[in-house]
């Protein structure tokens, strides 16, 4: 395994992984003349992503490279080559008249799209415009270069180049002006200025990987580097000075059109991991840069050829080699780095990464099927303790995609995975946080609240987890602890639905009815088919008594939802029908329910809702106490507004005393 091209940059002091392992470039001579200089410029740009080709290349042994390098000594010439690429091609996009060459360059260069028909599509140029632009970009910036070679050469008197009699794609002079005036000492001062500003920033280093680029996209090995890009996400996050964005966010950016600026604003980064992956055999050829959200610039890069069996030991020198340069200690217990992980056979860990692949896609068929393929890792290898870890996530999590069962169905299961991952690997974040909501379920608080904290000791950077003991708050009457552990979690998944619908609920239920509703809007946002924000705006709008506001919003997430809608959605209409004087109606959405439960699981908390909205208050606290015999989760329900004529009754007490609350807290 040998990792190119990685700088160790200032206050590394002597840890350097195997990612740091620099060779010298053997470029070919350096050209001589315009057009030789001009070939160059466009090869380099073509090879702007590899590391191995940009040790060959002619531009490394011009004066233009050897000032740049005499100014930053300790930069690899292949990353100060990148750099000067990209910042004279940034100087293109200050001059209006020039910024669509810029953004031609940079999404088919610098930081290319999946195609060139991706950029004209994404930048909105017939495909002959964009050839054309694309060939206007690469003799402007050839040009610009050019130029600054040339007074380069002349302010040293050296003669050895010659230019073309009638000069080289002529470019205008303002350009010319601009583009020596960058690279000169104004260039070198916002150069110095910008790393010196990554360096001392006294903020949070908070930071994302995006899904990691599948270059052979017909081999199908996607799953190989969105588990590559998985485990760093799992990795970095374990460290106590980092603040990662999970695995939804970073993903639901696949493939998007967006400068890395506009992803650290989306995702609130100031950091951004990115790479690809290429398969060939048994080989995997991988690149990975870590770049500045705030200024674009690329901190560092490597790039290593490694056999796919080495993937573990691959992923600790990335993830460690990524701490180093942004300058964070490196925690022995939380960095995610392990000293000597254990041989996993290769077959298990393929099956394992296809599991997290589905299980990654939150739907009831998907996550039957990662628990197909987690099975199929734990025959090839039983003592893998991952495929553990997935399989109890996905027993754990199939409850919520499936309400006609009842809620127990799957708990076994789910403990037992569990219990078997974490006497493999104690270490595992994700099973804390997958016991500690099995134990919350069963109404064990202590036994749950132990192992979220946990969780959180380990992976301080898991939304799930952070979201989960914002639930177990939620349930013990503790609603500002659990309104932090929810904007802690949508800190760190921003994009996440659920999360930013659950902070929506949550702040309702503490009292914050407006915040809520500008929290739920917000969730409508990044998607108006949610059909939960359109449920969690029902119990809004009831809390506030604008019950004909409810009834469209509950209309709205029946049609959403689909047929056969969930039991509670069908109370939630029905409730509402009761509420606006259509008593009729709620009748009928009850009796719908009861036919039901003849051949499915029916939720007593739906059915509970419902009676006590049409007055048979002794049915309703019926169908509480069974829900509460059955673990049903949609309990949490009866602890906000819906609940709260049912929480005032003195019957209620029991209900506490069966899931083990004490009778009398601030959420009575």
């Amino acid at each position: 395994m040998n990792i190119q091209d990685s700088p160790t940059g200032p206050g590394t002091g002597q840890r350097r992984s195997t990612l740091d392992s620099a060779i010298k470039p053997r470029p070919s001579p350096a050209p001589v003349t315009e057009h030789e200089f001009a070939l160059a410029v466009h090869q380099a740009l073509r090879d702007y992503q590899r590391t191995d080709l940009l040790r060959s290349s002619p531009l490394l042994g011009t004066r233009l490279l050897q000032d740049a390098l005499a100014r930053s000594p300790g930069t690899p010439p292949t990353q100060m080559l990148r750099e000067v690429l990209r910042s004279h091609s940034e100087a293109l996009g200050q001059n209006p008249k020039t910024d669509r060459f810029q953004q031609v360059l940079q999404h088919t260069y610098l930081m290319p799209m999946r195609s060139q028909q991706a950029v004209a599509d994404a930048l909105h140029l017939s495909w002959s415009t964009y050839r054309r632009c694309l060939a206007g970009a690469v003799r402007m910036l050839s040009a610009a270069l050019w130029e600054t070679e040339t007074a380069l050469q002349a302010a040293s008197g050296d003669q050895s180049v010659s230019r073309h009699p009638l000069g080289f794609w002529l470019v205008t002079a303002s350009l010319v002006l601009l583009a020596i005036a960058v690279s000169g000492s104004v260039y070198w001062q916002i150069h110095r200025r910008r790393r010196e500003s990554l360096v001392q920033n006294p903020g949070p280093v908070t930071l994302a990987v995006l899904p990691f680029m599948d270059l052979d996209p017909q081999s199908g090995s996607r799953y190989l580097s969105d588990g590559i890009t998985d485990e760093l996400i799992t990795r970095l996050g374990r460290n106590p000075h980092l603040r990662v964005v999970a695995h939804t966010s970073s993903f639901s950016l696949r493939n998007k059109p967006l400068d890395v600026r506009d992803v650290g604003r989306i995702l609130g980064v100031t950091h951004i991991v990115e790479g690809s992956l290429q398969k060939a055999g048994n080989i995997l050829r991988i690149h990975v840069a870590l770049v500045s959200a705030v200024s674009g610039y690329e901190l560092w890069s490597g790039e290593l050829d490694m056999p796919q069996h080495d993937i573990f030991k691959t992923e600790d020198s990335i993830a460690e080699s990524i701490l180093g340069h942004l300058h964070v200690p490196l925690e022995p217990a939380n960095s995610g780095v392990a000293a000597s992980p254990r041989a996993v056979n290769p077959e298990a860990r393929d099956a394992y990464l296809v599991g997290l692949e589905y299980l990654n896609n939150r739907t009831d068929d998907d996550i039957n099927q990662s628990i197909v393929y987690f099975h199929r890792a734990i025959q090839a290898d039983p003592d893998y303790a991952e495929p553990w870890a997935g399989l109890a996530t996905a027993y754990a999590i199939l409850r919520d995609y499936q309400e006609d069962v009842p809620p127990d169905t799957h708990y076994d299961d789910a403990l037992n995975a569990a219990n078997k991952a974490i006497a493999l690997d104690p270490s595992l974040p994700t099973v804390h946080a997958v016991l500690g909501l099995l134990y919350e379920e069963h109404w064990q608080w202590h036994a749950a609240e132990l192992e979220f904290k946990r969780a959180l000791q380990l992976d301080p950077s898991d939304a799930t987890a952070h979201q989960w003991l914002g639930m177990y708050y939620w349930f013990t009457g503790d609603m500002r602890a659990a309104l932090t552990q929810l904007r802690t979690a949508r800190s760190l998944d921003p994009l996440s639905l659920i999360i930013n619908a659950d902070l929506g609920r949550a702040l309702c239920y503490a009292g914050h009815t407006k915040t809520a509703l500008t929290q739920l809007r917000a969730t409508l946002v990044l998607s108006p088919q949610f059909a939960l924000t359109h449920a969690f705006m029902v119990e809004d709008y009831l809390a506030t008594d604008q019950n004909q506001l409810a009834l469209e919003e509950a209309r709205a997430t029946a049609r959403l939802a689909g047929s056969p809608s969930g039991s509670l959605i069908i109370a939630q209409l029905g409730v509402t029908y009761a509420l606006t004087g259509q008593a009729g109606k709620a009748k009928q959405a009850l009796n719908k329910l009861l036919k039901r439960s003849s051949r499915m699981y029916i939720s007593g908390v739906a059915l509970s809702w419902l009676y006590w909205n049409l007055g048979d208050k002794n049915r309703a606290f019926m169908q509480l106490r069974r829900a509460v015999n059955d673990h049903d989760h949609l309990m949490m329900t009866v602890f906000g507004p819906a609940g709260k004529a049912e929480r005032a009754d003195p019957r209620f007490a029991q209900i506490r005393t069966l899931m083990n609350l004490p009778v009398h807290t601030a959420s009575n």
